[in-house]
């Protein structure tokens, strides 16, 4: 492993099939990582033991793009930060960041070449009140530097405390970086440095309130569209974030202000469907209604037909044309910590399609976490 090194080429990993990274943490800090391959019609998924591996020492996932993760360490000054290229075991290390205020968003973006990690933070209150500002490191130049996006305000003051377990991983697409943050979806373009906020579609005046709740939410990135699918007391729906072309449609037969009407309903589907589907298809899950806040939306297929649904102790697939829920995955967790298994989208690269073309993926065999020794990386 390459401590110094201040760049990751992931060859061919730009392109190719989506799958699923989890990230199965003990109790004792260690934490398997483990690679699902997803299929590209029935939604199963099998394991890829040649990428997995196993860690010490309280690593943990932020997130991935395009054949990278970004992990974050306990270090002596901090946090420290890592980009691991899961194709070739290649790991680098990044300096310590200067800004030393908290951090409340991480994310990557790659473009096949070079990569960049970015972190927001919450401006000096006596320079900026609710300003944010980010530090944005760069594989290309191997260095920090600060960034001070103009007129960018955070809508709600941020919770002096998240539950890291109930973020919404960052998305990284059409060469942009995508959070959510307090009600909104900040997007930061890489390229021009451009950011802006979008209200959310489930958006509430009292968002720190709503941050604290145990809903979960993913957005994920389906025939080149920007999904946000999150879950509340009455089901799990899905909306996509209109473009240009949309508005192009929408607007020459309704008038409307663009600016504000920036969503479009894709999915919905209510609790007691999947209650109802859930129980009839497999009893020996468990008994009686689940409550709301047990299903978590993880990622949106490709052809955006299926949504990955993490209940606790399971993984399912939900036919969102079809309505079949299928369990894919089953793992185990101490007392009612089901968030011991985090899981987040992964793009396979082409190598790795091919060699697994021909592979029949298999439905309800993965379980975690998987009993063979695995590789362990250092950090």
């Amino acid at each position: 492993m390459d401590q110094n090194s201040s760049r990751v080429v992931a060859g061919e990993s730009n392109t190719g099939r989506n799958g699923l990274v989890c990230q199965y943490q003990f109790e004792d800090g260690s934490s398997q990582f483990i690679f699902l391959q997803v299929g590209d019609k029935n939604g199963a998924v099998d394991i890829d033991r040649s990428l997995s591996f196993c860690t010490e020492n309280y690593v943990q996932a932020i997130s991935s793009c395009k054949g990278l993760l970004l992990l974050s360490s306990i270090g002596d000054l901090g946090l420290k930060y890592h980009v691991l290229d899961s194709m070739s075991r290649g790991v680098s290390t990044l300096p310590q960041p200067a800004i030393t205020r908290r951090i409340i968003r991480s994310g990557l973006a790659f473009d096949g070449l070079h990569y960049q990690v970015v972190l927001v933070h919450v401006a000096d209150a006596e320079e900026t009140p609710d300003g944010l500002e980010m530090e944005i490191y760069s594989s290309e130049t191997g260095i920090w530097t600060k960034f001070h996006p103009n007129g960018l305000f955070s809508p709600v003051p941020v919770p002096d405390f998240e539950f890291s377990e109930l973020k919404t991983p960052p998305l990284f697409s059409n060469g942009a970086i995508h959070w959510e943050i307090n009600g909104h979806l900040l997007v930061y373009q890489v390229e021009v440095g451009y950011c802006e906020l979008i209200e959310l579609p489930n958006s509430l005046e009292d968002w720190c309130w709503q941050s604290t709740m145990t809903y979960k939410r993913c957005l994920s990135e389906s025939q080149g569209r920007i999904h946000y699918t999150y879950t509340d007391l009455e089901g799990i729906h899905s909306w996509i974030l209109l473009n240009e072309e949309d508005h192009d449609c929408y607007s020459f037969n309704y008038p409307y202000d663009r600016r504000t009407f920036r969503w479009a309903l894709a999915h919905s589907v209510s609790h007691q469907d999947l209650n109802l589907k859930h129980e009839e298809i497999y009893p020996h899950i468990g008994q009686g209604n689940r409550e709301p806040y047990d299903a978590s939306p993880l990622s949106l297929s490709e052809d955006s037909e299926t949504l990955y649904l993490q209940l606790p102790g399971f993984l399912v697939s939900y036919n969102t044309t079809t309505k079949v829920i299928e369990e894919v995955c089953t793992y185990i967790f101490p007392g009612i910590n089901f968030n011991c298994c985090l899981f987040f989208p992964f793009m396979y690269g082409k190598q790795i399609q091919a060699e697994t073309a021909g592979k029949s993926l298999e439905v309800g065999v993965v379980e975690l976490p998987i009993k063979e020794k695995l590789d362990k990386l250092a950090f």
